[in-house]
């Protein structure tokens, strides 16, 4: 083969492979409004189990493509009771008063940040979620006591009204909101078989729920019917399988 047509191939090489990357790019910054899976978080601010799913399965799924392809619904409550005394409601939480404090927290950062709207062109806060995950990452927790640390994930993430949230977290607007959240908990299961509960599309399955709790991208990938992102399907593996079968056959055709 001469030099001239080595180098005709390997542009083509490079420019095939380089279309299937900005397809893919593109495809990723797509509006899939239409074809969002709902998904349901039931979960606690302590819970260990609870901690290992969000910062270790939701929140890095929800850094790529899979974005694009989700309503996210987060339920900070478990198997919390609630009881309304004195005009106010009062809580028994799974892992003890911090705990409540801790979902009062997250209740009232749900509400107020950025007044609970989605991020533009998204099915959650993105800034919600982050100071969430940083909470659920950075506590610490010794015996039943519990440091919630909302000025380090404040700074983090942006949030610029870290006062409202606490000053709501501490009178009777977070432990309404708090309550809001155990009405739409006990509408799944009271009290929650499992903590973590993570649901599909509005019905709990018990296999998707065990699935989602070790691989959440799975689970999800099930339910998205079209225009799957690379995360379910190696798509972008697939596109540079075919750039080079492609490239093969340039090269197949010249050497005959």
């Amino acid at each position: 083969m001469s030099i001239s047509k080595v180098s005709y191939v390997l542009s083509l090489a490079v420019l095939v492979v380089a279309a299937q990357h900005d397809e893919h790019q593109h495809s990723g910054h797509m509006n899939h409004e239409n074809h969002r899976v709902a998904v349901n978080i039931y979960y606690e601010s302590l819970c260990p189990d609870s901690r290992k799913f969000f910062t270790q399965q939701l929140y890095p799924s929800l850094q790529g493509n899979l974005s694009n392809f989700v309503n996210l619904t987060l339920v900070p409550y478990g198997k919390t009771k609630m009881e309304f005394k004195t005009n106010e409601y009062e809580f028994d939480c799974h892992h003890g008063p911090k705990e409540c404090e801790g979902n009062k927290i997250q209740a009232c950062a749900l509400k107020l940040i950025e007044q609970g709207k989605p991020t533009e062109g998204f099915g959650f806060n993105k800034v919600a979620v982050g100071f969430i995950n940083c909470l659920m990452d950075k506590t610490e927790k010794k015996g039943d006591n519990a440091t919630f640390p909302t000025k380090d994930c404040a700074e983090i993430n942006h949030v610029n009204n870290l006062n409202l949230i606490e000053n709501c977290a501490a009178h009777s607007d977070g432990s309404n909101y708090l309550a809001t959240l155990g009405t739409q908990t006990n509408e799944v299961s009271n009290p929650l078989k499992s903590v973590p509960t993570i649901v599909f599309n509005g019905q709990f399955k018990a296999d998707d729920n065990a699935l989602a709790q070790t691989n959440f991208v799975k689970s999800l990938c099930q339910y998205i019917t079209k225009d799957k992102p690379s995360e379910c399907n190696g798509a972008a593996t697939l596109s540079i399988s075919l750039a080079f079968l492609v490239i093969a056959s340039v090269f197949i055709k010249f050497f005959n």
